[in-house]
């Protein structure tokens, strides 16, 4: 069998791709786009948990919800290796036929370096990257990348080096408009009441005004706002400001 043959299925195989952008809405494409010579054994990926109301204006701990889970942050290890031995596996085979020159790594991580941390002459930022690998797309920043050179060549160059590359989720306007929305004091919650609270204190914590503390009674169906219980659950409605 001819290695033309041997390698016919893993042209095929899809790689981890960068592409870059210029604003965070991923709308306007810089035309840059880098592709990675081999595909990561494996990546970690963090996940935390997003409340509503993280401390709304005079706002506390207590008046927050659980809104979901989301993905903040990537880290992979790619591999940069012209030895022709890799030790991945054939799937991650680069048919490059520069990977084997003296200085195609190096050539490859100042690539890589471009794309992820060079700043854009028209934003004068750095690049916002969509990272696509089959059905997995994340889009975010650069947060860090760690370059471990492993093997050189009798010159000085480098034959094989591994980078650690974190990648901080980037939130688009819309989402953050949305975000704003939900932690909003014109948007309804829920609170359990605290030992030693009173309405025009909860009301001065949430909308910054304690004369709404009549609106909340009302809502509550309080006859006596005076006497709180720890532990009662009030509904803080939308209020209407004006200025």
């Amino acid at each position: 069998m001819g290695l033309l043959n041997l390698f016919d299925g893993l042209a095929e195989v899809a790689k981890l791709t960068i592409e870059a952008y210029e604003d965070v809405d991923f709308r306007t494409k810089t035309g840059e786009m880098f592709t990675v010579m081999y595909n990561p054994n494996t990546f970690s990926q963090r996940y935390r948990s997003v409340w509503s109301g993280e401390t709304p204006q005079g706002g506390t701990a207590d008046t927050q919800s659980y809104r979901r889970l989301e993905s903040d942050s990537v880290t992979f290890d790619f591999l940069f290796d012209g030895t022709g031995v890799s030790g991945v596996g054939g799937t991650s085979v680069d048919l490059n036929p520069k990977a084997g020159e003296v200085g195609y790594v190096q050539e490859q991580i100042n690539s890589f370096l471009k794309i992820t941390q060079g700043v854009n002459g028209s934003t004068h930022e750095p690049n916002f990257l969509q990272l696509s690998w089959g059905t997995f797309i994340f889009n975010g920043v650069m947060e860090s990348a760690n370059i471990t050179y492993k093997l050189f060549h009798s010159s000085g160059a480098p034959l094989r080096a591994t980078i650690n590359a974190s990648f901080k989720k980037s939130v688009s306007r819309t989402e953050q408009a949305a975000q704003a929305r939900l932690t909003s004091p014109d948007l309804t919650h829920f609170k359990i009441v605290n030992e030693g609270e009173t309405l025009p204190l909860i009301a001065q914590k949430i909308y910054g005004d304690p004369n709404f503390y009549l609106e909340i009674a009302r809502v509550n169906n309080l006859n006596n706002f005076r006497k709180l219980k720890a532990g009662q659950q009030l509904i803080l409605p939308p209020v209407n400001k004006k200025e």
